[in-house]
């Protein structure tokens, strides 16, 4: 069975997707390798090639017909290192990466490997490529392929990298494909405790561990522990139940806590109002100052105080 990583500019899908090629001896395909070389070719950064491929479809045939290609291969799997692969090859585990902005353009930043990267003077140049970059690509997919990728339909697993090591994220996702390959139940996502906010005021000092305190990823909301229950808003996570769970995750510096998402933006919640209005009801910015000071850490950034 093959595995294929998608996800955020800036997630670590490269280096994972290494990774796990060399654990489980996979051969590792990498698209946006292919992409890059064919954009230095032409003396193009990547936000420039991108561009470049809006109109010449070629470019994106023959890069996903090497995806296709894949479908018929019955003795070998891959590691396949792709925003599509996800789409074009039906047999593979599917695994998207997601990281904060800030933490995301910070690594992309800082990596002088990268080939045909665009130069950028500060985090936020960066930041602002990334979107555009990403807004594109997105744009050309939904034209070419009417392709719009759902986190909550799409994938078979969502794994959060903010707070979290290489080895870390390999070894949460081996677990979760050993589990999708015996057919065994399994959480779907896994987020960092530092990118959800509570929605109730909490006391200053820390409180003993409670009674669902987090180890490893096989306690972890894969045998029958209760994951942190939260809605998404405009792309942050905020909680509905189990802040004492988060709270042991932070207090403990565990890198992913289980969610099961009830709703987003204007989604309803079971005998409860849409998302959107949840986070307005239950969510105060004075909050988070005691929330941090508590668990001793900061937010990579912080929610308007108003929708």
């Amino acid at each position: 069975m093959h595995i294929s990583i998608t996800g955020d500019l800036g997630s670590g899908k490269s280096t994972v997707a290494k990774s796990l090629s060399e654990i489980l001896h996979f051969p590792y395909l990498s698209m946006g390798l292919i992409q890059r070389q064919l954009g230095q070719e032409r003396g193009m950064n990547t936000l420039e090639f991108n561009k470049f491929a809006q109109e010449h479809r070629e470019i994106d045939e023959y890069i996903d017909q090497k995806l296709r290609d894949i479908n018929d291969l019955q003795t070998e799997s891959f590691i396949l290192d792709s925003r599509l692969a996800w789409h074009f090859v039906k047999q593979s585990f599917k695994v998207d990466l997601m990281a904060a902005g800030e933490v995301a353009a910070l690594r992309v930043f800082k990596d002088e490997q990268r080939i045909a990267e665009p130069s950028a003077k500060n985090l936020l140049d960066k930041m602002n490529d990334q979107k555009e970059r990403l807004r594109i690509e997105r744009a050309r997919f939904e034209k070419h392929y009417g392709v719009k990728p759902s986190l909550f339909r799409d994938f078979d697993a969502i794994v959060d990298t903010s707070s979290a090591s290489v080895p870390e994220v390999t070894t949460l996702i081996l677990t979760l494909y050993r589990h999708f390959e015996r057919q065994e139940p399994f959480n779907k996502w896994w987020l960092s405790p530092h990118r959800i906010f509570p929605t109730k005021n909490v006391p200053p000092e820390p409180v003993p561990a409670g009674k669902n305190t987090v180890i490893s990823p096989d306690n972890n909301g894969l045998t029958g522990q209760t994951p942190i229950h939260c809605v998404l808003y405009n792309k942050e996570f905020f909680v509905v139940k189990g802040h004492q769970r988060l709270s042991d995750c932070l207090t403990q510096h565990i890198p992913f806590v289980p969610v099961v998402l009830l709703a987003k933006n204007n989604e309803p919640i079971a005998a409860a109002p849409v998302a959107a209005d949840f986070r307005m009801d239950s969510f105060d910015t004075q909050w988070i100052d005691r929330w941090e000071k508590r668990h001793g850490f900061r937010f990579f950034h912080y929610p308007p105080a108003t929708l």
